[in-house]
């Protein structure tokens, strides 16, 4: 196993997140939910993230219509950011999105997902240069912008 990575150093840094982007945060055995407080000027949540033990080195990471990744939480190099805490910034920063593929008969036939840092790294699935038809949804920013 690598110097940077485990289950609680990554509750730690969620927890970090959840100040930073002013979320409730809830903790269980192996499960933390990160739920948005900041409400949009529609009425809606914004949204929570469920991320889940999935083992030593990996979590299930949860949000929106059909968004689910399993990703490391170890990291090899302490330079770069655990992935796992970097796909759920990206989420709550407004840099992520799901794809619900659709076929000619208006059946569900697929998913894309798409999260992006501004450093550059991407968590995808799936291929964007589908033909399907689609429906769309991006994440919006958990930071109140007022």
């Amino acid at each position: 196993m690598s110097e940077q990575g485990s289950w609680e150093e990554l509750v730690i840094g969620l927890c970090d997140l959840a100040v930073k982007y002013d979320a409730d945060t809830f903790l269980y055995e192996g499960v933390v939910v990160m739920s948005a407080r900041v409400i949009q000027p529609d009425g809606q949540s914004r949204g929570s993230i469920r991320v889940t033990r999935f083992d030593d080195e990996a979590a299930r990471i949860e949000t929106g219509w059909c968004f689910n990744m399993v990703v490391d939480y170890v990291a090899g190099d302490r330079d770069r950011p655990v992935p796992a805490l970097g796909l759920v910034e990206a989420i709550c920063s407004g840099n992520a999105e799901e794809h619900c593929l659709i076929d000619d008969d208006g059946h569900w036939v697929g998913i894309v997902r798409d999260a992006w840092s501004p450093d550059g790294h991407r968590w995808e699935s799936g291929s964007l240069d589908s033909p399907e038809r689609r429906a769309t949804r991006r994440f919006p920013s958990w930071i109140d912008p007022d």
